[in-house]
């Protein structure tokens, strides 16, 4: 358990952080098993008089995609799917390439799909257009890996053919219970309650506008309940999680980012996501108890660094007097 002079260093460094323009966003950090700190830091949009709160929510970028490969896998689990399934088993009406193109490449983004084109698509409707119309993929699947949001697309509409149901439904009620989830947002919208806002170095704000669905916007309490529930199999198994885990390169991403398992026990998960102004950091270390979550709403963010200063800070003999000075200070 971290000393009470850590704590104070934490602090300490979390308050350089801000004062220097390194750090606007929402921090939780727990070390053997105990959130030894929650805090707000910072403003909760671009006019800089509302300070954040801890119940803001945040757009976590890439980690929301965490909930459509958790629901692929419980799917799975359930046996009314198989990784090896080819997406137009599902999906039939796209092209040939479907039938080469498996749910398990969907999740290690070896499929070959090309990047959403943003400049045509601005809803889901759009997104099915172009893939509808796509005559060729980037590579033959498992050939090469790309990492981007066809993938991701995909996973979600294949939840909705298998389940019955909306994704945003299906995680409403079939994820965010059991994870402990219960102050989440999907897709929010101008005028949503309680969503930070990202903005710039120079003060312009991100807009709201939902172009494609499915993205849960969490507040630092509920992520740390959703790594709890990674880390202790609540959803899936040991089993899956390794599944999605396993990857020939460990510098690539898989759905669930990066992590490492010691037989049934999960080692580490680390997972990064980036939106606009938004980046948002989950690193966990089951065997030291640690989660840092650092979720953030201004661009001049370094979160790994931010992380980074926070692990040295923990991991300082017991006693010693912690100075770190914040990334980036001037």
């Amino acid at each position: 358990m971290a000393t009470e002079p850590q704590v104070v260093s934490l602090n300490a460094y979390l308050d350089h952080a801000r004062d220097t323009g390194t750090l606007n966003g929402n921090v939780l950090v727990a070390d053997r098993g105990k959130v030894i700190l929650r805090r707000a830091v910072g403003y909760a949009d671009a006019t800089r008089k509302v300070p954040l709160s801890l119940s803001d929510r945040f757009d976590i970028g890439s980690i929301a995609k965490e909930f459509d490969v958790v629901g692929i896998l419980m799917l799975a689990q359930e046996h009314k799917l198989s990784l090896s399934d080819p997406v137009s088993r599902f999906i039939p009406d796209l092209p040939s390439w479907s039938k080469s193109v498996t749910i398990n490449d969907l999740l290690h983004y070896t499929s070959g799909l090309p990047d959403i084109d943003w400049n045509t698509v601005n809803n889901d409707a759009d997104a099915f257009r172009n893939l509808r119309a796509l005559e060729k993929l980037d590579f033959p699947p498992r050939t090469h890996y790309a990492y981007n949001n066809n993938n991701t697309f995909l996973r979600r509409r294949i939840i909705e053919k298998v389940s019955g149901m909306g994704f945003n439904d299906f995680v409403r009620s079939r994820v965010f219970p059991k994870a402990k989830v219960t102050d989440a947002v999907i897709d929010p919208v101008e005028g949503t309650p309680r969503v930070a806002r990202g903005f710039s170095a120079n003060l312009t704000q991100d807009t709201l506008k939902v172009y494609l669905s499915g993205w849960p916007a969490l507040t630092v309490d509920d992520l740390f309940h959703w790594s709890n529930c990674i880390t202790m199999f609540c959803l899936i198994t040991p089993e899956s999680t390794r599944q999605i885990l396993a990857s020939p390169d460990p510098k690539r991403q898989t759905g669930l980012g990066h992590g490492e398992m010691d037989g049934d026990r999960l080692v580490k998960h680390v997972h990064d996501g980036n939106d606009h102004n938004f980046e948002a950091l989950l690193m966990v270390f089951p065997a030291k108890g640690r989660t840092i979550i650092l979720m953030t709403s201004q661009n001049r963010n370094d979160v790994y660094a931010i992380a980074d200063a926070i692990n040295g800070i923990l991991d300082a003999p017991k006693g010693q007097s912690v100075l770190i000075q914040a990334h980036g200070a001037k």
